[in-house]
């Protein structure tokens, strides 16, 4: 008896990491089909995809930001604010929420020094922009340059 649950038990765990390699590859293949076409205004459109597609997106822009340096992307999701007490300079990001809500991934953005009519915490915003990669001390960031930001 305790062989064949063991067995079972390996099967199961084959499958789901057979499974969660063949839902990567698809991601991979899916992030290709989110470059803009003649009709789209944006190389990646994060507010046209599913909540999973959106986080997992995200996820590799995070992961892999020299993939996407250079392209538009837009995205939806709640104003986030914070202010490095020891630089004073404060950063913008847009958080975006998997699908169950139990995790955010946030999006930095940068509208530029003159801007200051930033909506509310958690406000629902949609932000387009161009990724870019920056460095502040010996750490490499990702944002949205010369974003524009919508209140929803």
């Amino acid at each position: 008896m305790k062989k064949i649950a063991v067995t079972v038990i390996l099967c199961l765990c084959t499958a789901l990491f057979f499974g969660c390699g063949n839902s990567q590859q698809s991601s991979g293949s899916s992030s290709e089909s989110t470059k803009k076409s003649s009709s789209d205004e944006f190389d990646i459109d994060l507010t046209k995809m599913s909540s999973t597609m959106v986080y997992s997106t995200v996820y590799s822009m995070m992961m892999a930001p020299d993939d996407y340096v250079g392209k538009t992307v837009k995205v939806t999701g709640n104003f986030n604010e914070y202010k490095d007490e020891s630089t004073g300079k404060t950063y913008y990001s847009v958080l975006i929420s998997d699908a169950t809500a139990c995790c955010q991934q946030g999006m930095e953005f940068d509208m530029g020094s003159g801007y200051s009519d930033y909506p509310p915490e958690n406000a629902l915003i949609t932000v387009t922009g161009t990724f870019e990669t920056y460095m502040e001390g010996k750490a490499k960031y990702c944002q949205l340059a010369k974003a524009t930001l919508k209140r929803e």
